[in-house]
């Protein structure tokens, strides 16, 4: 159900206008929704392209959370209410189909390439930040950032091992720095969680990635060009990674209930 229905969907050119300062002082839901649709207790925001959102985060403070079949089959309570405060977004094909089921539409939006297309729109001309997976993946990541885009600001980075103190420092850190863009890489709900508390410390533009500072030194593999076109990147990592067949259940959830019309 969630390969067979797909479309491949065009994602524009990266953006690369004139790009202002983040000035609200308050965290607030970015203003271009151009379709937007209730799935599960989950609101998702639809975007035509990649590029419609990353136009779309210019000078907000938001939490970017990626939604795909496995977050809408667990309907997590805390990140269905956050959804209705922050940018939720199609990442998987799954939450396509489901808009679609309600009149929405988007294009799917995967996160491991939105954050890379935040860098190259945005380097330059607001500061990052990145947390998650280990202290010698995002010291690689920033370093292969640097040597491709030489005028990124990096205002800092650590791993994704946050206790409660390492929380207290990491919030005083971003109000000290003050990056406009900050990646957090450490898996759901607990980055969407993590990315709450901080923004009430910190406004700016959060962004929850999961593994892709892992894909993105080469620690994971990333499904090739096809299958991705073919919506069925989900079953790929299945098959990349058998430590993830726990998760096979929320998945077959969700097909069910979208062959269905249940959800």
């Amino acid at each position: 159900v969630l390969g067979g229905m797909a479309r491949s969907m065009q994602t524009g050119l990266l953006y690369t206008g004139p790009v202002t300062s983040i000035v609200r002082s308050q965290a607030v839901p970015v203003s271009t929704t151009p379709t937007e649709a209730v799935i599960r207790g989950f609101r998702i925001r639809g975007f035509p392209s990649r590029n419609a959102l990353v136009r779309a985060v210019d000078g907000t403070s938001t939490i970017l959370m990626a939604l795909n079949a496995e977050k809408l089959a667990n309907a997590d309570g805390r990140l269905q209410r956050l959804s209705r405060e922050i940018t939720a977004y199609a990442d998987g094909y799954g939450a396509v189909l489901a808009m679609r089921r309600r009149g929405a539409r988007s294009a799917r939006i995967a996160g491991a390439d939105l954050w890379l297309a935040l860098v190259r729109a945005y380097a330059g001309r607001r500061r990052f930040y990145l947390v998650g997976s280990t202290a010698d993946v995002v010291g690689e990541v920033v370093a292969r950032l640097r040597q491709s885009e030489p005028t990124i600001d990096v205002a800092g980075y650590r791993d994704g091992y946050v206790s409660t103190d390492d929380e207290r420092v990491l919030a005083a850190d971003l109000v000290a720095t003050r990056p406009q863009i900050v990646f957090v890489a450490m898996g759901s709900p607990r980055q969407e969680l993590l990315m709450e508390r901080l923004r009430r410390a910190h406004p700016a533009v959060y962004v929850g990635l999961g593994g892709s500072f892992d894909m993105f030194v080469g620690r994971r593999r990333r499904a090739p060009r096809l299958v991705q076109r073919l919506g069925v990147e989900w079953a790929y990592r299945f098959f990349a990674e058998p430590k993830r067949l726990p998760r096979l259940p929320a998945y077959l959830k969700f097909a069910w209930l979208l062959a269905l019309n249940r959800l």
